[in-house]
């Protein structure tokens, strides 16, 4: 969820258009975060969600994690799709590896009854291109289907 300008300048998400209305600071972040922000906006976009451009996001969010397909071969689907994604969007990763594990995790639902919902844990590593530093990337999202306990 970063943007960027050509200057090297990184702005910190989400923007306050409140601020930039009234012509404030906006907020400021490093290249690292940088990065990280805008993998976790691939990540957790569907194509067609970004009107300016409808190839944007990742294929995991067409896959609608079916009870039919095995933890493994789910965990592969995303990893690849994850990697494409990635590779194709954010240019100033050199990436290494992403790696994807899935776990089960209690949540509380809008009454109060507890759901059953899939984790999505992924790592993503590689080196910034700019500086040749290492980067690591932890984030997580949920997925469906979900059931009551």
């Amino acid at each position: 969820m970063s943007i960027c300008s050509m200057y090297g300048i990184y702005y910190k998400t989400p923007v306050s258009f409140k601020d930039l209305m009234e012509k404030k600071e906006i907020e400021k972040t490093n290249l690292e975060h940088s990065m990280a922000q805008f993998i976790n906006l691939v990540a957790t976009s569907s194509y067609g969600e970004c009107k300016f451009d409808e190839s944007f996001g990742c294929k995991i969010w067409e896959m609608d994690f079916d009870l039919l397909s095995d933890q493994n071969t789910l965990k592969d689907r995303i990893r690849e799709a994850l990697i494409f994604s990635i590779k194709k969007y954010e240019y100033r990763l050199d990436l290494a590896d992403v790696e994807v594990s899935i776990t089960e995790a209690k949540s509380v639902s809008y009454n109060n009854n507890m759901r059953m919902k899939k984790k999505i844990n992924i790592v993503v590593n590689g080196n910034v291109k700019k500086t040749n530093r290492p980067f690591n990337f932890y984030g997580y999202f949920f997925v469906g289907p979900l059931s009551y306990i």
